[in-house]
């Protein structure tokens, strides 16, 4: 069985010290196999929060796999944003974009969905390209059939209704009915919401901010616990409370024919 942290929207610069401990605490109680972080490691993309963030990686004693989100890329400084927009992710965090971690279990797959300009005025929204389709479309042709398929992106696949303003990733669809059959659960964060939803066949699961105070009214930080195979997941949403992450519920999902379907 596989476990899998998935933690997001860390945004150091505005990130609570007791929740960054209790976080390392948690995870050494789950002992992961991998933890995803899924973008948006700072908050204004300065040299002293990608310090922070990478102190913060330093400290976890996991194989982690990482990729960038909106608030990596310098909001208030045009020249870099243009000119050399992961110059400062490429030195504190990784050289890779679209990271790859695999071994006999599973294979999970980074996508960069964050965009240095845009033809939309709100800059902050994501999008996948064709090629990053066709990238993961290759990938996946080589990995073994009872590899369980995990890709993580920034922006989200899927919305609640009542955040639909906040708009899906750009080219979402044609990307899902590309990954139909072939990937079993896309991570992802963005909103500060968590929530899991099978659509198309596919689990898309979101995690709330797990480490900053920019939390949504009655919501808290927290990370999510992924188990399973690629027959049966488990997703275990840790919230804080008391001082603690504890387990808040528990979803559960299974594989057939047609995909995946929540057990209820």
């Amino acid at each position: 069985m596989t476990t899998i942290a998935h933690i997001s929207d860390l945004h150091f610069g505005c990130e609570a010290p007791m929740v960054r401990e209790g976080l390392l605490e948690a995870l050494h109680q789950v002992n992961p196999d991998l933890v995803v972080i899924s973008g948006d490691v700072t908050q204004q993309a300065k040299r002293r929060e990608f310090q922070a963030a990478h102190a913060f990686l330093a400290a976890l004693p996991y194989p982690h796999l990482i990729v960038p989100g909106n608030h990596d890329l310098a909001e208030n400084n045009l020249p870099e944003r243009l000119l050399f927009p992961w110059k400062k992710w490429r030195h504190y965090i990784s050289r890779e974009l679209e990271p790859v971690k695999q071994d006999e279990d599973y294979v999970a797959i980074g996508i960069n969905t964050a965009r240095r300009v845009s033809l939309h005025p709100d800059w902050s929204r994501g999008s996948i390209s064709r090629l990053q389709v066709a990238r993961i479309q290759r990938q996946l042709r080589t990995t073994p059939e009872t590899s369980l398929r995990l890709l993580t992106a920034h922006h989200p696949f899927w919305l609640p209704p009542l955040f639909a303003h906040r708009e899906l990733v750009k080219r979402s669809q044609p990307a899902l009915q590309a990954f139909q059959s072939q990937v079993d659960i896309i991570l992802s964060g963005h909103v500060h919401l968590a929530y899991a939803q099978v659509t198309q066949g596919v689990i898309v699961s979101h995690a709330g901010t797990t480490l900053s105070n920019r939390l949504l009214l009655h919501h808290t930080n927290s990370f999510n616990v992924i188990r399973g195979d690629r027959e049966r997941l488990s997703l275990e949403l840790m919230e804080w409370g008391n001082q603690r992450f504890r387990l808040s519920s528990q979803q559960v999902f299974r594989r057939r024919d047609d995909g995946w379907h929540q057990q209820h």
